[in-house]
């Protein structure tokens, strides 16, 4: 198949870029999962936790390029999350 030069193959471009990490935080296994499927397809390595303070230690941890958080999670909800990362970062977050 000859690709027209706007298109981009998906294979070639995850070569050309060092694998983003995304921190997927959500208390539901079945949505995590899905997510995470979904972003590990188009290339993206996940990290999955279930609750606030685990979202925020692996933060802390370092490599991580991108948060989808879950506004209602136990221990700490979405909302205090974000917040503790604004305080160090401006890496986008997504709730």
């Amino acid at each position: 198949m000859d690709l027209m030069p706007y298109q981009l193959d998906p294979a070639k471009l995850a070569l050309q870029r060092p694998r983003q990490r995304i921190l997927i935080a959500d208390d539901d296994a079945n949505i995590c999962e899905l997510v995470r499927l979904y972003l590990e397809k188009e290339g993206y390595e996940t990290v999955v936790c279930f609750n606030g303070e685990k979202a925020l230690e692996i933060f802390r941890g370092g490599g991580i390029d991108l948060a989808i958080l879950d506004i209602m999670m136990p221990k700490a909800d979405g909302v205090t999350v974000c917040r503790e990362i604004r305080k160090e970062s401006q890496m986008p977050v997504i709730m």
